[in-house]
């Protein structure tokens, strides 16, 4: 298995039916990178105390999530928010390092990222993709392209256009592959009516971790390309990564609560929503009658109800709370829940 590619593993799967087991829960297990709160479990004995004492059994995580969704904060949240500025601090590692061992630990110990950390990876990439015979300089072209559009919705035609890829076909092809080799998360829109993706409108693509989007930014960006730290200091920058963040997260979370893991597809449990007058939220969770969760993402405190816009009508059409994450707000609103964000995504 250690010798094998990740995408020959995953198709080779779902080519023996029948003949793999059965185990309670499924019995293919994908080794992601770590989430957040895994990440700051290892690294702060604190939150590794509080997450064990309070928040280890997925019952307790669920409980605090899915209030959120009654628009009430869990005493468990209350809990975090003495620890918050540990969490803030390991959040802002988290954006660099994201969640792979090997890289953590380089950061951990020496404070930087060198070119072989990131060009190991680039590597692993590159063999992968070679093997599916598809073409590097492609690849790079679109690299560029997702991240200069990070958390803007693109069409696959002018996402095609854009990088250069000559067909609307070969951007999504292209962009499938990534997400079959666990690097991208692509982010339909959500049809509020049927609560299904639209598949024929604009998507959003993200890195599917942190270090991911550093190591395409030195695949595909000039040779004075900026620092990690450097690139992260534009708020543009800063949010697009935690968008990409929460996106991850919010797909582990749904497949955390889905009762069908064997058949689980993220693109029919997180999404975008935009309504009339540019209207939009930055992502919806839909477990069916679990939740409903509208999240959207700011990455300061600037918490602004009437820019708030395309959550109140949401929110007003489907009878939910939502969801606001921010860097260090806790408070409850009319109709949503201000939560640190990275309070939040320890929880999952």
């Amino acid at each position: 298995a250690t010798g094998s590619h990740s995408i020959d593993l995953k198709r080779a799967t779902e080519r023996l039916p029948g003949r793999t087991g059965d185990v309670s829960g499924g019995n293919d297990k994908v080794m992601l990178p770590m989430k957040f709160s895994e990440y700051a479990s290892i690294l702060s004995p604190d939150i590794r105390g509080i997450i064990k004492e309070h928040l280890l059994s997925f019952n307790d995580r669920r409980e605090a999530l899915l209030g959120l969704a009654e628009g009430r904060i869990d005493e468990r949240l209350d809990r975090l928010m003495p620890y918050l500025n540990v969490l803030n601090e390991l959040l802002e590692d988290y954006m660099i390092t994201g969640g792979l061992p090997r890289v953590v630990s380089r950061y951990v110990n020496s404070r930087t990222i060198k070119d072989p950390d990131y060009g190991r990876y680039v590597r692993v990439l590159a063999g992968e993709w070679t093997r599916m015979h598809k073409d590097m300089a492609r690849l790079n072209a679109l690299g560029r392209r997702l991240v200069a559009s990070l958390g803007t919705p693109v069409s696959w035609t002018g996402l095609a256009k854009k990088s250069g890829l000559g067909s609307h076909r070969t951007a999504r092809d292209y962009a499938d592959t990534l997400e079959s080799l666990f690097t991208a998360c692509v982010v339909y829109k959500y049809d509020m009516n049927h609560r299904r993706p639209l598949y024929n409108k604009c998507t959003k693509i993200y890195f599917a971790d942190p270090f991911f989007l550093h190591m395409f930014r030195t695949m595909t960006g000039p040779d004075d390309i900026t620092s990690s730290m450097e690139y992260l200091e534009l708020p543009e920058n800063r949010g697009g990564m935690l968008e990409g963040i929460v996106a991850n997260h919010l797909t582990r979370l749904a497949f955390l609560l889905t009762k069908k893991k064997s058949a689980f597809d993220p693109h029919q449990h997180v999404f975008y929503w935009r309504g009339s007058k540019a209207r939009e939220v930055d992502f919806v969770l839909d477990v069916g009658r679990q939740a409903r969760i509208p999240v959207e993402v700011k990455s300061g405190n600037n918490v602004n109800a009437s820019k708030l816009g395309g959550l109140a009508r949401f929110t007003g059409s489907t009878g939910t709370a939502g969801v606001v994450l921010a860097k260090s707000i806790l408070k409850e609103e009319r109709y949503y829940s201000v939560v640190p964000a990275a309070a939040f995504l320890a929880l999952v």
